[in-house]
């Protein structure tokens, strides 16, 4: 996303490690005047600087520093290494306002590059806290108030804290895979590397964040306890009068009431603690033009602290308003089979060698997802059954089973950090129960109840305030659903309820329900997006049920039930560029038709009450089939572009449908330009591999590589792998009832680790039935070697002599001709790296659910810095009456390529611009100006229909079909 902020960039041209490591017993606890200030003015003597330990380094003492006078010293590596430092001795006692300051630049030789400039801070001789700053070739000046540093693995600064060591370290950038294998020869200079008490200056910072909600949210680190805080937030850096907003805030969040003026706002806060009085350091939050306008009222905090239990009662009654005394007593007939259940001993953490579980996914599938996991959900089951029969009976056992599920270790196996999904579910069901069961327990068992939710729901406030993961990755929804619901359940009985409520509030709004895009599109997929989606319902529902405040109504949540309508229409497979299933092209549609359904009743969307397989009226919404919405779509924040012909059936439809857009979240394939074709109820060109387990072998080696998809590898390797920056783009798209046109662009050098400097993919897709993929590429050093891969789940056939290639299906097939490189090996492989297992095991998958997949390489006879490929493709219908086998052949044409196919009577003539080619693009019969043109003739030559991108005119035969005056995207219909 562009942004309009003034940002600096670091030069992560080195490698480095700067260790000022303070050791015990050689400064006292002293005064501030006293702390070690090392200016390297008193000569060239290194004896004199007996604080320094710069081990077997090469040190002297050099003129020049950041004012280009004095001297500073230089070390330098001459073995090449990770890592290149200085020691300086001391203990050093924390106080309020104490500052780390020093003056640095770093050279590193050519070919290397390094990340960032960090520090670490020790206590014991232990890693305590991190921090980094720029990595820089120019002088630089760094400053660090020790009292501010954020918590680090559970570490909290206090006073008194005594730091045995401090590292400033930058790192060296890995050539591999392997982490620390990469060393090089380093060259560092430090000057002015001072300890003391100063006062906290406010900077200007490079941190900064896009917001795609207005108004947006700020938060940062909390206080050590209940201080004053002040939030200052101007469209000024220098936060002048007449454009700073100054709020008083009570918690270390705040969300404007009402949407701001879009650019770039800069922030800060003044805290005053034992350790810190000031302000903090200025950051930037940039409100993007098209983010999301919404928001809501705060939490009614004093009115559901007030109400009488259950308070989860009408989230209970959402699916039964009303009971019959039948169904009362068949629930307490559930209720008991739950309890007889029991809560079973937890056993504990996962510890290597337990025959129980051999490896820890093992553990993870039977202890978190299955212990942890399952006993909330059953205690959650049971709460609701107390709640909705009143019966004693049931109020007693989720009583029972709650409490003894209080005897399991909060930090042992069921915590957050060893399985946060598990530790979610258990911390639902243990709400439930309490809220059920409250008013029925004794004062001694209420306490224990409620300080384990307090301790398991504090994991997760730890986790997401401050808030510093993806907020695209459903995992933080989860987290803060489960959060959310203790602080209702807990309001007015615990005095860290009321944060926990409306903090989830904000970051619902301020940064989940807003990140993903503008059309209700999820970057992970189907199968993601639905149990994601779970989490975003159940939070929604809460919130609008209980607290009387409707999400439902922000634009991504009242969009989204279509996004299964456009990626899996009924009766075909599903478009879906991230891990999917057991295999990931397993999922069919009609897909997560439950949540569709819900999401339909709940934002009046009828065509998604349709997709549901709804046919008749439901709380007065009548079903709509999709007929009269556009089959085709273009998620513009998400980079995925999906042409259907059919959004009703896909046994009577076709799609085609490509990736190049940004990396969000941890389940998004490395995939850019990759596409995915679907036809008649058969998938004819798929993305691969199984997603078995997140992490596991075939994933690492297979399903989460380029290997799995139909884009490129360039010397055999594939792109990167869930790395923010790696993003492609689509740079172009037009869609007509006759033709769709799309262009992905994968040149950034992220995508590809600096290998390529273009990778443009031209898609075009001749509805119903012809797709034409035109790559232009470039080697961004040297000749290199390309593949094009298309992946398949029955076997690929090839013809050496015409370079063409088909799989055939029982109502489909694909054919392909490439017409360009002329010298084009195509090879066909099966099988995978490494074989999948069977969900979170190590067991084989099971024959009957073992789908194999053939994979096709076609690689051009010879490295090269620029090379073109051009596959014509046909989508071939086979039923009672098949479709006529295209006959691709290669056209003479002029400034770029020229194609005709055959299909039954029908003439498909396509021209296609060459790489830096100007001029007419033109073949005997047709002529543009444009980059693309396409039309089909009948029998009698006569134009049916035709299409042009970029174009101001368009020629057949001597007529004219396009004449204007500026470029344009053009498509006329007709007869087929």
């Amino acid at each position: 996303m562009a942004t309009t902020c003034a940002r600096t960039r670091g030069n992560l041209a080195a490698s480095l490690l700067v260790s000022i490591i303070l050791t015990p017993g050689a400064i006292p606890r002293a005064p501030a005047a006293e702390l070690p200030r090392i200016d390297f003015e008193q000569g060239d003597d290194l004896s004199k600087y007996e604080r320094l330990d710069w081990g077997r380094l090469e040190a002297d003492v050099v003129p020049g520093g950041l004012d280009g006078k004095g001297h500073c010293l230089r070390l330098h590596n001459s073995t090449p290494a990770t890592t290149c430092g200085v020691r300086l001795k001391g203990p050093v006692t924390l106080t309020k306002n104490l500052l780390l300051s020093f003056d640095y630049r770093t050279e590193i030789e050519l070919g290397f590059e390094g990340a960032y400039l960090g520090m670490i801070f020790y206590v014991d001789g232990e890693q305590w806290f991190w921090h980094s700053d720029e990595f820089s070739a120019e002088w630089r000046h760094a400053e660090v108030s020790l009292g501010a540093l954020p918590p680090w693995q559970e570490h909290t600064v206090r006073s008194g804290l005594v730091f045995s060591g401090i590292q400033v370290y930058g790192r060296v950038k890995d050539k591999t895979t392997t982490k620390g294998e990469t060393n090089a020869r380093m060259t560092v200079y430090l000057d002015n590397i001072q300890i003391d008490v100063a006062q906290r200056k406010s900077v200007l910072t490079d941190r900064e964040r896009d917001s795609t909600a207005n108004p947006p949210m700020f938060q940062w680190p909390r206080p050590d306890g209940a201080r004053p805080q002040r939030l200052q937030y101007s469209l000024d850096p220098g936060f002048a009068d007449g454009t700073t907003v100054t709020v008083d805030t009570k918690w270390n969040f705040f969300t404007p009431a009402e949407p701001l003026k879009p650019g770039c706002w800069y922030w800060r806060v003044w805290s005053s603690s034992e350790l810190l009085e000031g302000w903090s350091d200025i950051e930037r939050i940039e409100v993007l033009p098209e983010a999301h306008r919404f928001t809501t009222p705060p939490m009614p905090l004093e009115s559901l602290a007030a109400r009488p239990r259950p308070r989860l009662m009408p989230v209970a009654r959402l699916d039964e308003p009303d009971l019959t005394d039948a169904q009362k007593a068949q629930l307490v007939k559930n209720a008991e089979k739950l309890y007889r259940q029991g809560v079973p001993e937890h056993p504990g953490v996962h510890v290597p060698g337990d025959p129980r579980w051999p490896t820890w996914i093992d553990w993870y599938g039977k202890v978190a997802g299955g212990i942890t996991g399952g006993t909330g959900r059953r205690l959650e089951n049971l709460g609701g059954y107390a709640m909705l029969t009143g019966d004693p009976q049931v109020t007693q056992w989720a009583k029972e089973l709650a409490l003894e599920a209080c005897r399991w270790d909060p930090d042992g196996g069921s915590a957050m950090r060893y399985g946060d999904i598990g530790a979610h579910h258990l911390l639902r069901g243990l709400n439930w129960c309490y809220d059920a069961c409250r008013d029925t327990m004794s004062a001694e068992e209420e306490k224990q109840l409620r300080e384990t939710i307090v301790r398991r729901a504090e994991q997760f406030h730890q986790r997401l305030n401050p808030f510093r993961g993806s907020e695209a990755n459903n995992h933080a929804w989860l987290q803060a659903f489960g959060l959310a619901e203790s602080g209702i359940v807990l309001l007015g009985e615990h005095d860290g309820a009321a944060e926990w409520a409306e903090v989830v509030r904000q970051l619902y709004l301020g940064r989940f329900l807003s990140c993903l895009g503008r059309q209700g599109e999820n970057n992970e997929g189907i199968s993601y997006w639905g149990y994601g989606l779970g989490f975003v319902i159940g939070y929604a529902d809460l919130m609008r049920t209980v607290c009387d405040i409707d999400l439902y109504q922000h634009p991504w949540l009242r969009q989204t039930a279509r996004f299964p309508m456009y990626s899996v229409p009924p009766n075909a497979w599903a478009v879906s560029f991230a891990d999917t299933g057991k295999p990931n092209h397993s999922v069919r549609g009609p897909a997560q038709t439950r949540w569709v359904r819900e999401l339909a009743l709940r934002t009046g969307d009828p065509y998604a009450l349709w997709y549901s397989g709804e046919r008749e009226p439901v709380d007065g919404l009548v079903p709509k089939p999709p007929t009269d919405l556009t089959p085709s779509i273009h998620y513009e924040d998400l980079g995925w572009v999906i042409f259907n012909t059919s959004l009703v059936d896909g046994l009577q439809g076709s799609t085609v449908a490509l990736h190049s857009g940004r990396y969000f979240a941890g389940h998004q394939h490395p995939d850019q330009n990759s596409f995915v074709i679907n036809a008649y109820g058969e998938k004819l060109a798929v993305d691969g591999g199984y997603y078995d387990w997140y992490g596991s072998p075939h994933f690492k080696a297979y399903s989460m590589t380029t290997l799995a998809h139909n884009t490129l590898l360039v010397d055999g390797a594939g792109q990167a792998v869930c790395k923010s920056g790696a993003d492609g783009r689509i740079a172009r798209y037009f869609d007509s009832p006759d033709y769709g046109y799309t262009i992905g662009d994968a040149s950034d050098p992220e995508v590809y680790d600096g290998k390529l400097s273009r990778f443009d993919r031209r898609v075009l897709f001749i509805k119903p039935g012809l797709v034409v993929i035109h790559d232009l590429v470039a080697s961004a050093a040297g000749a290199a070697r390309y593949d094009w891969m298309l992946h398949a789940v029955a076997p690929l056939e090839t013809d050496d002599s015409s370079k063409s290639f088909q799989v055939s299906f029982p109502k489909a097939a694909l054919r392909g001709r490439f017409l360009t490189p002329g010298g084009v090996n195509l090879k066909v492989t099966t099988g995978f790296p490494v074989e999948p297992v069977d969900g979170y095991s190590t067991r084989p998958v099971p024959p009957e659910k073992y789908a194999p997949e053939w994979h096709l390489y076609a690689t051009p006879g010879k490295p090269a810095t620029e090379e073109e490929f051009l596959a014509v493709m046909q989508i071939q219908r086979l039923d009672e009456q098949p479709e006529p086998e295209a006959l691709i052949e290669p056209l003479e044409a002029t400034g770029g390529y020229g194609v005709r196919v055959q299909v039954g009577d029908q003439i498909h003539l396509i021209l296609l611009r060459e790489a830096n080619a100007e001029g007419p693009l033109r073949c005997d019969s047709m002529e543009t100006d444009g980059e693309v043109a396409a039309v089909e003739a009948g029998k009698d030559g006569k134009n049916l229909r035709a299409m042009a991108i970029g174009a101001c005119k368009l020629r057949y035969k001597g007529e004219v079909l396009l004449d204007a005056g500026a470029p344009q995207d053009w498509a006329r219909g007709g007869a087929r």
